[in-house]
């Protein structure tokens, strides 16, 4: 996440039409199986979301989601109680753009009511997500949304900027990470508008 890169205007527009286009729905959902995980399919943004990144994608436990927090245990407690059954990870990577990392999830609970449960915990979690210097900052136009920015220090030569998200949609808790110089809400926004428009309505 602490990289430094470059940007090519002509790139972000590629990224934003793909995006506004839809994309390939053919990879909008990934058998958990093949990630190692369990349970029916997962909505995540497809592979090809952005071109020339490098792309990872994990299957995601609660012990995964519980290292997150700087007090694991007590995170592993609120996904057990908010009946956390899966999640997805995928990861896009590139070098000398702006925008240097995206990292999105879904995570799937019994109910929209866990779903709501583990939204809470971020809400109050913010240093968990983004570190000490994590703010509250405007999250996108989707339903209980909340978001966090994390601006480098000065004397970090290293560090960039992140802008975190999340939110919920039926049982599906949807969080996005945007890292390098230009992120932000207004590079952030379509992609969490991506992401939540490929949850079903049935959940």
């Amino acid at each position: 996440m602490q990289r430094r890169h470059g940007w090519a205007v002509v790139t972000l527009a590629l990224i934003l039409g793909c995006i506004s286009a839809g994309c390939s729905k053919d990879s909008a959902t990934v058998p958990p199986a093949s990630i190692g995980s369990t349970g029916s399919d997962l909505p995540i943004l497809p592979s090809d979301a952005l071109p020339g990144y490098v792309v990872h994608a994990s299957g995601l436990d609660a012990a995964t989601l519980a290292a997150d927090a700087l007090d694991p245990a007590s995170l592993d407690v609120v996904l057990t109680g908010a009946g956390f059954e899966t999640g997805i990870e995928r990861r896009f990577t590139a070098r000398w753009k702006p925008v240097t990392e995206v990292v999105t999830r879904a995570l799937r609970f019994a109910t929209a009511a866990g779903a709501t449960a583990y939204l809470t915990w971020l809400r109050a979690h913010g240093a968990d997500v983004l570190g000490s210097q994590a703010q509250a900052s405007d999250p996108p136009s989707l339903t209980d949304a909340i978001a966090f920015t994390h601006a480098p220090c000065t004397s970090c030569a290293k560090d960039t900027i992140q802008y975190f998200a999340a939110w919920t949609h039926g049982r599906y808790a949807l969080t996005l990470l945007v890292g390098g110089p230009r992120a932000g809400r207004s590079t952030a926004t379509p992609l969490a508008e991506e992401l939540d428009a490929r949850v079903s309505d049935g959940g």
